[in-house]
């Protein structure tokens, strides 16, 4: 008896979990595509700017419903570029390391249609940071607060199944450096003055969405 009542409510459980997966709204998506990438001014003795190259990137996002038209989600993307330095002397730029960005950014997501509808254009904005490692001997990894905009559109397949369209922009805050000072004529005081560097990137990507 408690054997068949043990099969009973495992065949249940089997037989309504995909029901109950659905309702959660849960959104599993692995992505590919390419990527665009800016580069930052330096003042070293002997090169003025380094440039990233353009490449491939990948990685793949979590997410979960909240209501009909939001949604917050986790987001790991990966690019592996080269590096390019202007020598301050003029020439040919000069390869100097291969560059390793991991992104960790958490979006909120807003659909313009219902979880429901086959097409769902959305638009994201998030916030997270940057770990940027050079391919290179002695030269440490750094982490920087990055920010993330972005859009795109799903396009649904079945319950169960769909397609995920996006293109992000989402520059990394590297450092800031002081240009001079600012004094008021009328109150008094000084303060220094800034310029603020960040490494930007854009990138389009497609991946399958896997929806419970």
């Amino acid at each position: 008896m408690k054997t068949n009542l043990l099969l009973a409510a495992i065949v249940c459980t089997l037989v309504g979990a995909p029901s109950a997966w659905a309702q959660k709204g849960i959104e599993i998506t692995p992505f590919i595509g390419g990527q665009t990438n800016g580069g930052l001014d330096v003042s070293t003795a002997l090169f003025d700017r380094i440039n990233v190259k353009n490449g491939l990137n990948y990685g793949a996002s979590a997410g979960y419903s909240i209501g009909k038209y939001g949604a917050v989600e986790f987001m790991w993307n990966h690019n592996q570029a080269d590096t390019l330095a202007q020598p301050r002397s003029g020439g040919a730029d000069l390869e100097v390391f291969s560059l390793n960005t991991n992104q960790y950014i958490g979006d909120f997501v807003f659909h313009f249609k219902d979880r429901e509808s086959r097409l769902r254009p959305f638009a994201l904005f998030g916030a997270g940071v940057s770990n940027l490692s050079p391919d290179r001997d002695n030269v440490k990894s750094i982490t920087r607060f990055t920010w993330a905009f972005g859009g795109g559109a799903k396009y649904n397949f079945s319950k169960h199944l769909g397609l995920r369209l996006q293109a992000k922009w989402s520059p990394a805050y590297i450092t800031t450096t002081t240009t001079g000072y600012w004094c008021d004529p009328f109150w008094g005081g000084c303060w220094s003055q800034g310029d603020s560097h960040f490494l930007h990137e854009f990138d389009a990507t497609a991946g399958f969405t896997l929806r419970f």
